[in-house]
């Protein structure tokens, strides 16, 4: 089985963080990029050219930038194509959590949705956390 990541953005926030992705996960990490409204190409035709490249039993895990935004809109059609993930508000957290998922077998719904909460946990006011120490630490 054979997953990719699909990064999805307005401008170039996909293409940074699949460079960041890769620092940690490898060069050879399996991940797409989509640069929406940065070279006069529709959208559409360009995730149109993206998911034809797929085989139908690929899982394909899409982490796109902005719930409202044009570009989460146009990869919503895709939520029905077997084993077709889409989340939005993507962060370098979830990105992580994605690409370091075994690839054994496909990623059930139950599970995305506990890495969706594990990114969100990770977005936090720094100015009121206060770290906890335990007192092997001192």
């Amino acid at each position: 089985m054979k997953r990719t990541l699909l990064l999805a953005s307005h401008s170039t926030l996909a293409s940074g963080m699949a460079e960041t992705l890769r620092f940690f996960a490898g060069e050879d990490a399996a991940i797409l990029t989509l640069n929406a409204y940065v070279d006069n190409q529709p959208v559409d035709q360009k995730i149109k050219t993206i998911f034809d490249q797929f085989d139908s039993d690929q899982e394909v895990i899409v982490l796109t930038d902005l719930l409202a935004g044009s570009v989460n809109q146009a990869l919503y059609p895709y939520r029905t194509r077997a084993h077709t993930h889409i989340v939005t508000g993507m962060n370098l957290a979830l990105g992580l959590a994605m690409l370091l998922e075994p690839t054994g077998d496909y990623m059930t719904p139950e599970r995305v949705r506990h890495l969706v909460q594990d990114a969100k946990d990770n977005v936090v006011y720094m100015n009121e956390y206060t770290p906890e120490v335990s007192d092997d630490d001192e």
